[in-house]
């Protein structure tokens, strides 16, 4: 549920608000995620909710939320205005960076009408040779942080709803945790191969749920097969590693003790509360264990082990 819950936030909701299939909560590229400027997402408190779907996440080591903008971090934990780390990459609104960035260079101001009117809503003044590079740092200020206030107070009350805020406050060092950048998210073969533990003999498993030895004949199959497992991590993407731990545990945040069963079985299936992962023994070769497991993996949003 918590896996399902974050990946939600970072995929968007099927809700549609101004004829759209997805509604996205935050948007921006990856490691720049601002709160989406919606009114009808601030009516309806989905902010709050944002907060309070991270907060348990994080409450039940769950996933955390990665690729959120360091000036966003920085206004919710309380930082000034006047310090906010914001960039251009920030602004999801590709017309108001085109600006910006017109604002800051020298060339001669195009479409000045429109820069002009923009400055006007954000009641701020019309652009000229002296104030123009201000101008440009006002805008995207106003455009980041300024206009999202009402959803970066929201957010705050639904983290402070699930009582982590305290913590969040006197240990700052658990912020980079609960908002690590994207790149510190991503799972790497070495950290999921460190939590595995490796079978030593193939079983026969029944439908009671009882294993039973097959004798000492057969390590031939777990040594090939679970070989395969090794080299699939070894070479799968970020993403897919990610749909691999889902589906054997869970969620995506590897355990410390990922069990690897050898079985006589049809498809890699995997009980999570158990965090055991089954593989056939049947397979001979790289290429037909690699498309298995990854039709099995693909389903893990949507179920548990069933293709």
């Amino acid at each position: 549920m918590m896996s399902t819950v974050i990946f939600k936030l970072m995929s968007g909701f099927h809700i549609n608000l101004g004829n759209v299939a997805i509604t996205k909560i935050f948007e921006g590229e990856p490691d720049h995620l601002i709160p989406s400027d919606s009114d009808e997402l601030l009516d309806n408190n989905m902010f709050t909710v944002a907060g309070r779907m991270i907060g348990h996440s994080f409450l039940h080591c769950g996933p955390s939320f990665p690729g959120l903008s360091p000036a966003i971090i920085h206004i919710l934990f309380g930082g000034s205005l006047e310090t906010t780390p914001v960039t251009i990459q920030d602004c999801p609104d590709l017309d108001i960076r085109d600006t910006v960035k017109m604002l800051d260079g020298d060339a001669e101001l195009n479409e000045f009408d429109a820069i002009h009117q923009l400055c006007l809503s954000w009641e701020l003044p019309s652009p000229n040779a002296t104030n123009r590079k201000w101008l440009s740092k006002k805008l995207l200020l106003h455009a980041v942080i300024e206009r999202t206030r009402p959803q970066i107070n929201q957010f705050r009350k639904g983290l402070t709803e699930t009582g982590l805020w305290p913590l969040l406050i006197h240990r700052r060092d658990v912020i980079p945790i609960l908002f690590p950048r994207e790149s510190e998210a991503q799972l790497t073969p070495q950290m999921v191969l460190d939590c595995i533990i490796w079978p030593t003999s193939v079983t026969v498993f029944f439908e009671s749920y009882q294993d039973e030895d097959v004798g000492a004949s057969d390590d031939m199959d777990v040594c090939r097969v679970s070989g395969y497992l090794k080299t699939f991590i070894e070479n799968a993407s970020p993403a897919e590693l990610k749909s691999l731990i889902k589906f054997w545990i869970g969620w995506e945040v590897p355990t410390t003790e990922m069990k690897v069963e050898i079985a006589e079985a049809t498809l890699p299936t995997a009980s999570t509360c158990f965090e055991k992962l089954r593989l056939p023994r049947h397979y001979t070769t790289y290429k037909a264990f690699q498309q298995d497991l990854c039709a099995c993996i693909s389903t893990s949003y949507s179920g548990f082990g069933c293709v």
